[in-house]
């Protein structure tokens, strides 16, 4: 029998269909968009009962009344919208349903303290100001659960069938997170826990934790294409066939001929240079056997036999495709970054320290994406943005590849706590650090609420 899971539900306010009528989102203007980020009491800062407010909402509602259909423009590579996730989800979930090829999320761990953004989820006011800790809550797992189910839920219904979805999450929340995507998503469709080894990582008085998981899911296995990268070899000392190109180590190109499939475009036969013949399922076509061969890369064993099973004979510096390991490094060579060095970059860029909290290195969100092995001109979703990363390292690997990549960002506009950040909210740091990386063709929308 299944594991199953259940919670007290907690309703928001974008639940109610009366509420999501009245919720719109609207392109903002050139004069909003080219704004100081520092000047914190400009045209976006009017509070909610002043009379120049509700005369620019009346004028930004006029706006959207002539496109009701087409909120975005989807062939913009690059497109930001300022608002709570949950209703700009609803709102968009027809224009993008299975449109989105890969999600990117990395929402709030339920950890109990107060970073830069609210990452503490309580039934109630439990708040203890001395320690910037939330009080224990027994209800606070279901807090968290409803209001993950409800983006989840949505995060699905735009995904393709071929697409899949990528979670960050601390150990807080783990195993309830993994048995919600086991009931929304199945769990077949579960791809794996991918370890980020993050740097020191957080300790207490029993251990060291060192990684942090993210959670993959396809929205159909059998559709997902197999995830792959390439590794550089550099570790070969022997070359037992005096091969001029140097020390060489083999790799496997074939199946057994009991687990061959002759039914398989790739099941063939091919003769040794003593006259052996192999026939069996081969992991690459007869065109790049052949190739393989005549440019001495199959390595049949000693001469004169040549008896042993046919390997691939790989040089130092060669690139080879092998399946992804699910633990990520951060550091060393090859290494994708550690949490402080995701934290030192952006705080270089965006030219304040700690102006946004655990950002996520950009080398860790183009390897998820370039495992995938999906085409350069997907579309990617990130709807908690947080700092940006997700669409700095869409724009890199774009620069990288010459690839057409779109990718689209969903962030609140949560107040920042820190009293020494020039921005005056989540939405807007974000946004800026997107442009200090480079990007300038930016679509911009902002959500206005009922």
């Amino acid at each position: 029998m299944p594991f199953s899971i259940s919670w007290t539900n907690y309703p928001e306010d974008a639940d109610k269909q009366d509420y999501i009528k009245n919720c719109r989102i609207i392109p903002v203007n050139k004069k909003s968009e080219n704004r100081n980020p520092s000047e914190k009491n400009s045209e976006e800062s009017f509070t909610p009962d002043s009379h120049s407010y509700q005369s620019k909402v009346d004028s930004e509602h006029s706006q959207l009344a002539a496109n009701k259909k087409n909120i975005l423009n989807l062939e913009e590579l690059y497109t930001f919208i300022s608002g709570d996730n949950y209703p700009v989800l609803q709102l968009l979930q027809d224009e993008l349903s299975e449109k989105i090829d890969l999600i990117y999320i990395d929402p709030p761990y339920n950890t109990g303290k107060k970073f830069v953004y609210n990452d503490a989820f309580f039934s109630g006011k439990h708040e203890n100001n001395d320690e910037k800790k939330y009080s224990s809550n027994k209800d606070s797992h279901s807090v968290w659960l409803s209001f993950m189910q409800r983006r989840l839920e949505l995060a699905k219904k735009v995904l393709k069938e071929e697409g899949c979805i990528f979670i960050a999450i601390g150990s807080e929340e783990l195993y309830h997170l993994k048995l919600l995507c086991d009931m929304i998503f199945g769990e077949k469709n579960f791809v794996n826990d991918f370890k980020w080894l993050c740097g020191k990582g957080k300790k207490d008085k029993f251990s060291r934790t060192l990684e942090q998981s993210h959670l993959c899911y396809a929205k159909n296995i059998r559709r997902l294409k197999e995830f792959s990268e390439f590794q550089e070899s550099a570790w070969a000392k022997e070359n037992l066939d005096n091969d001029s190109r140097g020390p060489w180590f083999s790799g496997s190109i074939s199946f057994s001929e009991k687990r061959s499939n002759p039914q398989h475009k790739n099941y063939f036969e091919i003769l040794s240079p003593s006259g052996i013949r192999w026939k069996r399922q081969w992991l690459h076509s007869r065109q790049e056997i052949e190739d393989m061969i005549k440019d001495n890369r199959i390595y049949w064993g000693p001469a004169p036999e040549y008896s042993n099973v046919p390997r691939s004979k790989i040089f130092n510096g060669q690139k080879t495709e092998i399946i992804p390991k699910n633990m990520i490094e951060g550091q060393g060579p090859g290494g994708v970054g550690t949490t402080r060095d995701a934290q030192n970059y952006v705080d270089k860029l965006l030219g304040i320290k700690n102006a946004f909290d655990n950002p996520k290195p950009v080398a860790l969100l183009e390897h998820f994406i370039k495992i995938t092995g999906m085409k350069n001109d997907i579309r990617i979703l990130d709807f908690f943005a947080g700092s940006g990363t997700t669409m700095e390292a869409v724009y890199s690997l774009n620069q990288k590849d010459g690839g057409k990549r779109k990718c689209i960002l969903i962030q609140k506009a949560e107040e920042i706590s820190n009293e020494r950040n020039i921005f005056s909210d989540i939405s807007q740091l974000c946004l800026e650090r997107c442009k200090r990386a480079g990007i300038s063709n930016i679509a911009q929308y902002r959500l206005i609420e009922g």
